[in-house]
């Protein structure tokens, strides 16, 4: 738009003064103020008309900005640039004829400009007319064989279309017009990328971030590639890179954090995701990111903080809320888990998570009608979750409804048959309802689905010793428990319990009291290891086992069977002693 460019300085003055000026005359003057100046040049005029459009244009009035372009082209119909910009605006506005036409007499005005030819592939491109946009550019290339934009916008179009072929052919001719051109080795990256010729993309995107270290996506787009490649420490390295040429994009902290989340090294990552922060202490998402870096390491004061955080800034954030309340759950702050998990409950009330995570609050604190009523609502909401059948059996079995456990466990695997967590519980019920036979199958099935499910080995192991069966395979089966998890103090309590069993006394009192170490207070375990030490004639530490397990038997489980034990050893103990004192002394 060259002639209407020359004259912007007095335009503007003019067109200033020409809705203010007041006029010589008398009388009414209000219809007069607000008419333009009468331009005696008219290219003033069309630079008028002009400004008027961009300054609709600007504040989103396009309807506005066209009938004022049109005016300015009433006065100046050979500019080439102003048809044009009536064509962007038609498109945008979804008039493509009037559009197309527009950008047709811009060619036609200026034949030897690419311009009119970009925004008639636009508008062909927008109305899926492929054939004729790629035409369009190609004769903006011929024109402009120097210019990235046309090679670009091809390439582009070809990659939405995937054809990955001619968006690569084209990119290349844009390398051999531009070898120096960073966009044009950026998309080849993409190119390869979306063909998983992986080398290839390393290649093009190194290159490109050496012509143009500034060039974000670039970076963004080779850590992508190591990321997928299973190659931490290779995007490691680029996003540190990427920094140290850009250091105000936060995007590649992010990144970073990310992949030294998924390495395991949270102190790392909290660095990083903390130095986030501070940057960008108004958005949410990184409140978050920091909140679930601390709570991997256990910190869940600080975990609560972060989560917080996020909600303060996004109050309907339920997410943000969801993550703050099982943190307050692992915190044991319940009360106040509950206070934010029925929030989420009243912005959606149809949040099945919020319940779920309810529901388990309310069987930590032994109300197991409300835990069952809440995962009741769960299963209704979406009834072929599979889980939310394994949660209400559960909540079921605690509260001691054996049979409804096991038919809410049925229902689900009804709908998922080979769900390894609903099989395994459905043998836990069983066993419980001394259904031995029908356990054992069970745990059995989640070996075939899971031959490294621990819990099932031990299972069947501590169940044959408990019945003093098989023990040589329970033997076997808890050990194989124990090449899965070596330190579960559970686990060694069966193995010591199946070799009690055995007759093999000493071997049972060694792996019982590893069970102790590691299990602490558990009164099975402790009432087990009273029974091996009875067996290796220890009576007194078999007492003061026993008493162990009677102050940590909470439910009373065991403590009759114990406080027979301990009175049976005492009573033994003393016609012991009572037997070996002389019988001058007994007389």
């Amino acid at each position: 738009m060259t002639r209407i460019v020359t004259i912007v300085s007095a335009a503007l003055l003019l067109a200033g003064c020409a809705s203010t000026l007041p006029s010589d005359r008398g009388g009414d003057q209000s219809a007069e103020t607000t008419q333009p100046l009468r331009f005696r040049d008219p290219r003033a005029a069309a630079y008028y008309y002009y400004s008027v459009a961009q300054m609709n244009a600007r504040a989103g009035r396009l309807q506005e900005a066209i009938a004022a372009l049109r005016g300015a082209l009433e006065r100046d119909p050979d500019t080439s640039e102003l048809w044009g910009q009536l064509a962007q605006w038609l498109a945008r506005t979804n008039e493509p004829v009037r559009a197309i036409e527009a950008a047709q007499k811009a060619a036609a005005l200026e034949p030897l400009s690419p311009a009119p030819h970009l925004t008639l592939s636009d508008i062909f491109r927008r109305q899926r007319r492929f054939a004729e946009s790629e035409a369009e550019l190609e004769k903006a290339i011929q024109l402009a064989p120097k210019s990235s934009d046309p090679y670009l916008a091809l390439a582009q179009q070809h990659i939405e279309q995937r054809q990955l072929d001619k968006a690569r052919a084209v990119l290349l001719r844009l390398v051999a017009a531009q070898p120096n051109s960073a966009q044009a080795y950026h998309l080849l990256g993409r190119v390869a990328i979306d063909s998983e010729q992986w080398d290839e993309a390393i290649a093009r995107l190194k290159r490109a971030v050496e012509i143009d270290p500034d060039l974000d996506p670039a970076w963004m787009a080779l850590g992508f590639v190591y990321e997928t490649r299973q190659k931490p420490e290779e995007a490691l390295k680029v996003y540190r890179q990427a920094l140290q040429a850009n250091p105000d994009n936060m995007a590649f902290v992010e990144r970073l954090g990310d992949v030294l989340v998924r390495l395991g090294r949270f102190k790392e990552a909290q660095g990083e995701v903390e130095s986030l922060a501070d940057s960008a202490p108004r958005d949410p998402r990184v409140w978050i990111k920091l909140g679930a870096i601390y709570y991997e390491q256990k910190q869940y004061e600080r975990a609560a903080s972060s989560f917080r955080k996020a909600v303060e800034l996004e109050p309907g954030n339920l997410r943000a809320r969801y993550f703050l309340a099982t943190t307050l759950m692992d915190a044991g702050k319940d009360a106040e888990a509950q206070g934010e998990l029925e929030k989420i409950l009243t912005a959606d009330p149809r949040s099945v998570d919020a319940r779920v995570q309810l529901a388990f609050l309310y069987g930590r604190a032994k109300k197991h009608e409300d835990a069952i009523k809440a995962l009741q609502e769960a299963v209704n909401l979406e009834p072929k979750r599979a889980e939310l059948f394994l949660y209400l059996g559960t909540a079921y079995f605690r509260a001691q409804q054996y049979d409804r456990a096991l038919a809410s466990l049925q229902e689900g695997l009804g709908i998922d048959g080979k769900n390894r967590d609903l099989t395994f519980q459905t043998g836990v019920v069983y066993e419980k309802q001394g259904r031995f036979d029908e356990a054992i199958a069970a745990f059995r099935k989640v070996l075939v689905i899971d031959p490294k499910h621990a819990e099932s080995y031990n299972y069947i192991g501590y169940m044959y010793a408990e019945r003093g069966q098989n023990l040589t395979e329970a033997v076997q089966l808890i050990k194989q428990a124990l090449d899965l998890d070596p330190e579960n103090g559970f686990f060694i309590d069966s193995l010591g319990w199946a070799y009690y069993q055995q007759g093999r006394y000493p071997d049972a009192l060694r792996e019982l009291q590893r069970a102790v170490t590691l299990a602490k207070e558990d009164p099975t375990i402790l009432d087990h290891l009273g029974d091996a030490l009875l067996k290796t004639g220890r009576t007194e530490d078999a007492i003061a086992a026993w008493e162990r397990a009677l102050k940590a038997d909470a439910e009373n489980t065991i403590s009759e069977s114990v406080k027979k034990k301990i009175a049976d050893a005492r009573e033994k103990a003393r016609r012991a002693k009572g037997a070996d004192r002389p019988k001058a002394e007994q007389k």
